[in-house]
């Protein structure tokens, strides 16, 4: 490979963990070789790696997205390559997004981020949840390969971007914690450049446990989302963001109709009978690719479609978000 810009991978976390250990020990059988990776620990910590260049840096407190920001000052490489702590990428990871950067116009690149085979039952129904088009609509391409296109706002669980556009516009976003990577997106792509979905260049994403650790992420997703809706309307004030809302009100009013309206009883009744199944053969469907009981994986999907839609509307009438 004759294109092969220096990278800095990028793992903020609290604490050294498990999964850490394990994302360490599978980057080194990258097939892309020039890169080191930085370490972000509130407290100085470290481990002995061999057969990888990792810099250990300590922050205090602070959110992950700030980490990001120290790790990439701290770095001389081209590309910056974000990795949450609980995702560990497949060895053609690099190499697969790197070849989209000899492009000039290609400032980021995103790939899916996958449920593990490895995690719990309970890991697994979440990971169902979210694969499941109910829920992520036409945004099952992150968390499922796809065929590669072109996006305007990617998670920061799988992105590398340029390094020098990356710290031009990260200053703006780290006063949001989750959804500053909806920011930094908008602002890497305001003057035509390009974010480009690599199918290939996968890692494995370790989920939240379905359910209290899966709906507390929901929640935070959804109210950022709100209100980036007003705020940042390029990228967020889109139809498939309110849809959990409006199914929250529909369930709302038609709890009131089945008390009200003896007459309706009967269609409404048939109406959520229909939706039950719909959501049932859904469920089904992940079956083939998470090992996770239908019928909680049902259940998450309603509950979540219910702890979008409330967080969604909170966050759409917040004047401004705590940071």
């Amino acid at each position: 490979m004759a294109f092969q810009p220096r990278v800095s991978v990028i793992i903020p976390l609290k604490r050294i963990n498990a999964y850490l250990r394990e994302s360490l020990a599978l980057l080194r059988g990258q097939q892309y070789s020039n890169f080191d990776v930085f370490v972000i620990t509130d407290e100085p910590e470290s481990l002995d790696v061999r057969g990888l260049d990792v810099k250990w840096l300590s922050s205090g407190p602070v959110p992950p997205n700030v980490k990001r920001m120290m790790a990439a000052q701290q770095s001389d490489a081209d590309v910056v390559a974000l990795l949450d702590d609980d995702a560990y990428p497949v060895d053609r990871w690099l190499a697969a997004a790197i070849a989209h950067f000899e492009r000039a116009d290609v400032v980021g690149v995103g790939g899916p981020g996958v449920t593990p085979v490895d995690d719990s039952p309970s890991q697994q129904a979440s990971g169902a949840v979210y694969v499941s088009p109910l829920v992520s609509a036409g945004y099952t391409y992150r968390y499922v390969p796809a065929k590669p296109m072109e996006v305007d706002d990617y998670p920061s669980c799988n992105l590398l971007v340029r390094r020098a556009d990356f710290l031009r516009s990260v200053p703006e976003c780290v006063r949001y914690w989750p959804g500053e990577d909806t920011k930094l997106c908008l602002l890497l792509t305001k003057s035509g450049s390009r974010i480009i979905y690599e199918p290939e260049a996968v890692v494995y994403h370790h989920r939240r446990k379905l359910f209290w650790g899966h709906f507390r992420q929901v929640w935070n997703y959804a109210v950022h989302r709100g209100f980036f809706a007003k705020r940042y309307p390029e990228t967020s004030l889109r139809a498939a963001y309110f849809v959990p809302s409006v199914f929250l009100v529909a369930n709302l009013l038609f709890a009131g109709a089945l008390l009200a309206f003896e007459r309706a009883r009967g269609p409404l009744l048939a109406l959520a009978a229909a939706y039950v199944c719909l959501v049932a053969l859904s469920a089904l469907a992940t079956r083939r690719s998470h090992r996770a009981n239908p019928i909680v994986v049902s259940i998450g999907i309603y509950l979540t479609h219910l702890t979008y839609g409330f967080g969604f509307l909170l966050g759409l009438a917040r004047p401004e978000l705590e940071h």
